[in-house]
Order: C-alpha cells, then sequence, then structure tokens
C-alpha cells in the first residue's frame, strides 16, 4: 500500500509550524523516522514545488514553498486546462473546462476527453490524428465546437507529459478563437475587397504611413509613372512630385494625422512635360488606439476641367463620377455620349456607341 501522501502530509504539518526552515535530522526527529525516509520525501516534495530550500553554513534548510499550485493558478484562465492519464481519461481540470466539455465539473474526472470532445464538435478524422503514435509530441489544431448552443471556433493544443509520479500522460488546453477568427476573416475579406476596387478604378489610389512612405499603390498610379505599383513600396511620395506640391502635400498629411479627419485639396504636378492639376482626398486609417497609422489617398485627375475647359469637358467629368448609366441621344435615337456607368452597366465601350 502506497503511503507517500500520508508521509508528505506529516512533513508538510511539520514544516508549517517551522516557517523559518528545519534540516532533514530535526524534521526525522520530530517524526520519528529515519533521515533516509525524510530525505527520499523531501526530494518529491522539492521536485514538485511544495517545499523550498536554503543553506546556512553546511546545513540545508527546507521550508514550505510559497508558490502558488499551478492547479489552483489554472483556474483563474479562460482557456480550459485538462490534465489526463495516457489513455486521456481526465485526471483534473481547471473550471473552465467543464464549459467547453459541456459537463458538469464534478463529473468530469475519469471521463475520456476524446469522447467529450467529439460529442462537442471534434471530428472523428482529428480523434485519430491524435491517438496516433506517429503525431508529433505536442499537437494543434482548431474545430468548431458547441459552446452554449451557439458555433464556436476553438484553438486545441494537445501535449504528451510525464507526472511527478512516473506516469505518462497528456495536457489539453483549449482556447476560444471564434472572435479572432471572425476579425481575421473580415480582414481578409476587407483586403480583397479594396484591392478589388483599387485596381478597377481609374483615379490613383494609395496608402502610405504618416511620413509619407509608400506601402500601396494601384496599378493606375503605376502607369502613370511607367511602373510596376509594388516598385514604390516604402519610397516616400516627396521624390515623385515637384517643389510646388510638396507643401500642401505634407500640410494635407499633417492635417489628417493631427485631427483624425479627412481631408481634400487641389494642386498642380509636373508630368511629362506636362502640368496636371489633382483633386485628392485624404482618409485616415486609426489603430486600436485612435492614433493614425496609415493614409489612404484617392487622386484624381481633374486637368482639363481645372483649367478652364469647356463646358463638354466639366460635363463628361461630372457624368463619369456616376455609378448609374447616363446616355443622351438625338430625337432621332444617334449616341451623343456614353458615360462610364454606362460602358460598365452593359459591357459596351464607348467609343463603339457614339454616333451609333
Amino acid at each position: 500500500m502506497d503511503n507517500s501522501h500520508q508521509y508528505i502530509s506529516r512533513i508538510a504539518d511539520v514544516l508549517r509550524k517551522n516557517p523559518d526552515g528545519m534540516t532533514i535530522s530535526e524534521i526525522s526527529s520530530g517524526l520519528s523516522m529515519s533521515r533516509n525516509t525524510i530525505g527520499k520525501y523531501i526530494e518529491m516534495m522539492f521536485q514538485s514545488g511544495m517545499v523550498d530550500v536554503r543553506t546556512v553554513g553546511k546545513a540545508r534548510l527546507f521550508f514550505l514553498s510559497k508558490r502558488i499550485p499551478v492547479t489552483t493558478l489554472l483556474n483563474y484562465l479562460s482557456s480550459a486546462v485538462v490534465q489526463t492519464d495516457e489513455r486521456f481519461r481526465i485526471q483534473s481540470a481547471n473550471l473552465s473546462a467543464a464549459d467547453f466539455l459541456g459537463t458538469d465539473y464534478s463529473q468530469m474526472t475519469g471521463r475520456n476527453i476524446l469522447d467529450l470532445l467529439v460529442i462537442q464538435g471534434l471530428k472523428p478524422e482529428v480523434r485519430t490524428q491524435i491517438l496516433s503514435p506517429d503525431r508529433p509530441l505536442i499537437f494543434t489544431t482548431d474545430f468548431e465546437m458547441n459552446l452554449a448552443d451557439k458555433k464556436r471556433f476553438v484553438w486545441l493544443t494537445m501535449a504528451d507529459v510525464v507526472m511527478y509520479d512516473g506516469t505518462r500522460g497528456h495536457y489539453f488546453i483549449i482556447e476560444d478563437v471564434h472572435d479572432w477568427k471572425e476579425a481575421e476573416e473580415s480582414k481578409k475579406r476587407y483586403y480583397a475587397l479594396f484591392h478589388a476596387i483599387a485596381a478597377e478604378t481609374d483615379d490613383r489610389i494609395f496608402v502610405m504611413t504618416p511620413e509619407l512612405i509608400f506601402t500601396y499603390v494601384n496599378p493606375r498610379f503605376g502607369l502613370a509613372f511607367d511602373r510596376e505599383p509594388q516598385s514604390f513600396i516604402g519610397e516616400s511620395r516627396m521624390d515623385i512630385c515637384d517643389n510646388n506640391a510638396k507643401p500642401l502635400i505634407r500640410e494635407a498629411a499633417g492635417y489628417v494625422c493631427s485631427m483624425g479627419e479627412p481631408y481634400r485639396t487641389l494642386f498642380s504636378i509636373q508630368e511629362r512635360d506636362q502640368v496636371r492639376w489633382f483633386d485628392e482626398r485624404l482618409f485616415p486609417v486609426h489603430d486600436n488606439s485612435g492614433t493614425v497609422r496609415e493614409i489612404i489617398g484617392f487622386s484624381r485627375d481633374i486637368t482639363g476641367f481645372q483649367e478652364g475647359g469647356s463646358a463638354g469637358v466639366l460635363l463628361a467629368s461630372m457624368m463619369d463620377l456616376l455609378f448609374e448609366a447616363v446616355i443622351t441621344t438625338t430625337p432621332a435615337g444617334t449616341v451623343l455620349s456614353w458615360n462610364r456607368g454606362a460602358e460598365q452597366m452593359t459591357g459596351y465601350p464607348r467609343d463603339e456607341l457614339i454616333g451609333s
């Protein structure tokens, strides 16, 4: 019969009454037990963290550890932590585990954790992977779990461990990552949406840091300079505009960063021996603290309109800003104008329709 728990309990009681510490000889004398026996159990208690030791001269004084037991600390975690034996039968668990496994805390000990996880949504093929002798010592996976009658994504980590008594076992840690996963999925969707829209527009769209360093430019921006869009990444916007425009661009970016609000400005830039006018709008991108992390810019070429273009140029520019299809004809039905919205809606280019 194993009396180790009884011996360890008696040693702990003696040390509790002598908080300054005791030598093995003193403990042995107080309990009327041999020094070898005391030494054996003191070593077990030291390895498990129950006692600490300090040296005074040649003597080693043992005293109860002031560290918090790990099993108690685990109860303050929101993640489920479960310890099992080698056959996956639950030996101990923290309070969160009962909620994750959908069972009463008092009835968890002795139950097979894999059976409980399959009930909660773990796929049988993942269970087979866990049981495989070829799997790594630390196994991780995510799966959809039923928590409080709701589907939630969780992250499962399982590790093979050896207990203090030398037996093998496993630790399972289950963490609810549903909100994080949904945020990541939303981030991917909006990322794809932004790039799709930016690639299809004729406006020059870019993203830059508060220091005016490019982190993204769309294909139309690159085409204006006969460069690949990717080649602008890491370059300062100040390097690609003339001196007249630099103060206006700096002022606009400074306002967006300091006020956290959009800003609109008009300026001209010398491009290929020609002065071109732009209507530019800058929008802040905030981080979680509210600081402007990046700036999204929409730059529209308004050269013909800004420099006194005809009413026809103005009308065409305004019509091309609309998403709706706008078509003008003669009384006989001859097409006079066909805006960009009409091109996108019908699929027919304006050059083929004008005059038809």
